[in-house]
């Protein structure tokens, strides 16, 4: 009666409840088949859980670790998407089929394949997976463009897929990648079977073109079934139709033609740095041409003046002159008459003196 109660109501809660509640991991998996996967950072793997007869309508699951906590329960057959888990189960085969994608490193470790009883859970399987570092692709090309020209990709595959589908898809990681065959009208594909590749044509190069491209033939992206590429695109210059003018100069000229494209593409900033410097020199010619003219001007006018104070001074001395020679005369006669009343014994002597002096003074 103790065991029917107990049964009932564990029925009520969740099944993983039970799993936890009853089952001692080292105790369920006593028969447990072991099974190895690998895979690689960042695609995805598949891993197959198989399981008995008579469990076809019991709850199914994928646990890791030890399964010892609700965490580590991942997807259950009541959920067909769980995050980065997806789980499909095949009743006739009897398997359960969880796909794990963008793998990494730390998925690597021990899963369980679980099916969910009402008092002891059964694991028929025990998985060891493996995630091994990235490994691209086949080869990886670098290819460059011009835009506004015709562009081509050329991709390798396996002989094997020579009916596959064959794409092109554009994006910074393969798992999420835009088909650009289907997409852009411009993306052409052309297959040829004979040399296992087929190529890719674009009648016209784009700048939003330019990033990364994968191509293959396997949608699962299976090591070495497809290229990576990464495509660079140059912008073409732009180009003038107008010819430069050319000038044949004399023999002998120093002078130099400069064509008008080349005018053309001088700074605005030099243009105005040029105006202003002739501006300035212009203006210092200007002023020293002004400041030479002022001189010349001052040494003429003092050149003159001095000529004409020369000239007044010796009118002057000679107005002088003749004034103390006439006056000298005066007295000359004056003296006369006073000697000539004082006597005549002394007239002839005084009368030497005043000519010797007005012989000197003349002279002078």
């Amino acid at each position: 009666m103790w065991f029917l109660f107990l049964s009932s109501k564990m029925k009520m809660e969740s099944p993983h409840n039970l799993l936890f509640l009853l089952c001692i991991p080292l105790s369920c998996v006593s028969s447990a088949r072991l099974i190895h996967v690998s895979g690689y950072e960042g695609r995805e793997v598949n891993v197959s859980c198989p399981y008995g007869g008579g469990f076809e309508s019991y709850e199914k699951y994928l646990c890791k670790n030890d399964c010892g906590s609700t965490g580590d329960v991942l997807i259950t057959t009541t959920q067909a998407k769980r995050n980065r888990y997806s789980l499909r189960e095949d009743k006739q085969r009897r398997i359960v089929k969880v796909t794990i994608s963008d793998l990494r490193r730390t998925d690597t470790g021990t899963y369980w394949c679980g099916v969910t009883r009402a008092f002891k859970d059964v694991y028929p399987a025990e998985v060891k997976l493996e995630v091994l570092p990235e490994w691209c692709c086949v080869k990886s090309n670098k290819l460059s463009g011009i835009v506004g020209r015709p562009g081509t990709m050329q991709c390798p595959y396996p002989l094997q897929h020579r009916h596959n589908r064959k794409f092109l898809c554009k994006g910074d990681h393969r798992n999420n990648c835009t088909d650009m065959v289907t997409s852009q009208s411009r993306f052409t594909l052309q297959d040829d079977v004979s040399s296992s590749s087929f190529t890719v044509l674009i009648t016209e190069l784009r700048a939003g073109d330019a990033g990364t491209y994968w191509c293959g033939s396997d949608s699962q992206w299976s090591p070495a079934d497809y290229t990576q590429i990464q495509l660079s695109l140059v912008i073409p210059p732009l180009t003038s139709t107008v010819t430069p003018d050319i000038t044949v100069e004399p023999v002998g000229s120093q002078s130099t033609h400069i064509p008008d494209k080349h005018i053309k593409d001088v700074s605005p900033v030099l243009v105005v740095v040029f105006v202003v410097l002739a501006v300035l020199l212009i203006l210092a010619f200007t002023l020293v041409v002004i400041y030479k003219c002022h001189r010349k001007g001052q040494e003429v006018s003092l050149s003159r003046n001095i000529t004409k104070t020369a000239e007044a001074e010796e009118t002057m001395y000679e107005v002088q002159g003749d004034v103390a020679c006439s006056t000298m005369g005066s007295s000359k006669q004056q003296s006369m008459l006073y000697h000539n009343k004082a006597g005549e014994d002394q007239q002839e002597s005084v009368y030497q003196n005043i000519t010797r002096a007005e012989g000197i003074y003349c002279n002078l």
